[in-house]
């Protein structure tokens, strides 16, 4: 009989199913003796065939059951039903720590976390019980926002397994595998701190350090690849957290910190001590191939005021990032600027005719309810009380209610490559936030993201590269849009085909690049920042490639 909802297992009757994994189905069920819920983790049923297997699962449940910490997912019970071996634990209710990451978060609540996941490693460290795949989503998070630390030693029961350590299986999560977990070789404490470095590295920037098209290639850049610096990847870091993470991530075990908790303790103390970025100027150069569509550049060019420069915003895979100096640095030295108007003419004098991007069918759109969201999940700004969102009958309405308000925004939809967007939108007049909208990924053998800067208080676009190491650059001039301050509904397209990406605002193109630096896929997401005003989206629709 298999385990499912309604069948007794011993003296636990199943409730629901709660979860599925590679390396387990995790159930609910009730223990009525005791009268509470319990968590069911039941393996594949092939295991139970594996004796080295089952003598090892044996061995490992009784030294997890052993450790009692609060931290420390509590392990009740072990057993066999028809065949399936399972493993009995305490019922968290919540989430896991995967669902709070996507973007930055703030440093106070990172520590907060890792404090709690370092004093469980330690504490099993401590008697020779390693983890060997901590990651966020074997972090659980109770309703009260404490972090318990589950899966232990399951990926060293599965590393046994005959047929799942086959040359095409992995065994464990490369994204969070030390470089000599990666290799093969012996493991120790200071592999888990790695993995836990790596859940703070994604925790304080939005990103993993390492990811590849497979496995094998994520593998190889944790052993052979250069850490990208944290501070390029979110500015906002301090120096000294900086530091502590290149420290725990260190390719020679014996470079890394002594113990967990001293590593997190780096963190918490960097944190009292915050370090202000400088501002991000690009420079105002086309790369070679970008064809660039646009009005001649007036003979007189008349420099823009100095402005303060407005702190780096952050996408929410990558930082998109065109800061306010920038866009004023691009327009002063030269660069082409685009004026759009109801009536562009062109040379003759004639007015210029509309064009559409040609596209072919319908992909998705857009949901202007709190259905729009990844999961079905409303994400939450930064600070809490920051932002709020609306959903009127016409648009999804997100406001800025205090200066210093951030947003990350993943979308229902599917990763996409070559695709038609349509986008239309309006801002609250005088509004002044930045948007970044993402448009392209990390394709293999790539280590940069394409994305689209929206400065609302500046009226400009900017169509930008987001390299994994190094500064933003330019992709073509800063486009114009006259309107956007005063509340105008702007209907921008863009058509993204191979290398080829093309913008069009109110149906006219006004920007044509050629990129070969990344051409990979892209969630359907943006990040907005700033000081105050309102977004309101109305419509965005995804369509193939005519």
């Amino acid at each position: 009989m298999k385990i499912a909802a309604g069948v007794d297992v011993g003296p636990y009757k199943i409730v629901e199913q709660v979860g599925r994994g590679g390396m387990a189905t995790v159930f609910k069920a009730y223990q009525a003796a005791l009268e509470r819920m319990v968590a069911i983790k039941v393996l594949p049923e092939f295991l139970a065939e594996d004796e080295q297997f089952r003598e090892r699962f044996r061995r490992e449940a009784v030294a997890i059951a052993k450790l009692r910490h609060p931290n420390i997912l509590a392990v009740y019970d072990h057993g066999e039903f028809d065949g399936q071996l399972y493993i009995v634990t305490e019922f968290v209710e919540g989430g896991t720590f995967a669902n709070e990451l996507g973007r930055p978060i703030k440093l106070s609540r990172a520590v907060a976390v890792l404090r709690a996941i370092a004093s469980a490693l330690d504490y099993a460290h401590e008697r020779g019980v390693l983890h060997r795949d901590v990651k966020p989503s074997n972090v659980l998070v109770t309703r009260d926002g404490s972090a318990v630390l589950g899966d232990f030693g399951l990926s060293r029961m599965m590393a046994t397994n005959e047929r799942l350590t086959r040359l095409d299986t992995v065994v464990g999560t490369p994204q969070y595998m030390s470089p000599e977990q990666c290799a093969g070789t012996e493991t120790g404490p200071a592999s888990d701190q790695y993995a836990l470095g790596v859940v703070a590295f994604e925790a304080l920037t939005g990103h993993i350090p390492f990811d590849a098209e497979t496995p094998a290639a994520v593998m190889l850049a944790q052993m052979q690849n250069v850490l990208p610096a944290p501070r390029s990847v979110n500015p906002l870091l301090p120096e000294g957290v900086e530091r502590a993470l290149v420290r725990a991530l260190a390719k020679d075990p014996a470079d890394r910190y002594e113990d967990c908790e001293t590593f997190v303790t780096a963190l918490s103390e960097s944190a009292k001590t915050p370090t202000e970025p400088q501002p991000v100027v690009v420079a105002p150069t086309v790369p070679a191939g970008t064809t660039v569509v646009a009005a001649a550049v007036p003979a007189a060019v008349t420099t823009a005021p100095a402005a303060s420069p407005s702190k780096p915003r952050l996408g929410g895979r990558r930082p998109l990032v065109i800061g306010a100096l920038a866009l004023i640095a691009l327009i002063a030295i030269g660069a082409t600027v685009y004026a759009l108007s109801a009536s562009r003419l062109l040379p003759n004098g004639t007015p210029q005719a509309s064009v559409q991007p040609p596209h072919g069918s319908l992909i998705y759109e857009l949901r202007l309810s709190k259905a729009a969201w990844g999961s079905g999940v409303e994400p939450s700004p930064d600070p809490t009380g920051s932002m709020t969102l609306g959903y009127s009958s016409g648009s999804i309405d997100i406001k800025i209610a205090k200066d210093g308000a951030n947003l990350g925004g993943d979308l229902d939809a599917p990763a996409l490559k070559n695709y038609v967007s349509h986008f239309i939108f309006r801002v609250d007049a005088g509004s002044d936030f930045e948007l970044d909208w993402r448009l392209r990924g990390v394709g293999p053998g790539e280590d940069a993201e394409v994305g689209l800067h929206i400065d609302t208080a500046q009226e400009a676009m900017t169509l930008f590269l987001s390299p994994q190491v190094g500064s933003n650059q330019a992709l073509a001039a800063t486009v114009s849009v006259p309107g956007l301050q005063s509340g105008k509904t702007i209907d921008l397209a863009m058509l993204v085909n191979g290398p080829n990406i093309s913008m069009y605002i109110d149906g006219r193109r006004v920007a044509e690049v050629t990129e070969t630096r990344s051409t990979g896929a892209q969630d359907p997401g943006f990040y907005m920042g700033g000081k105050s005003g309102a977004l309101h989206i109305i419509s965005l629709r995804y369509y193939a490639v005519a």
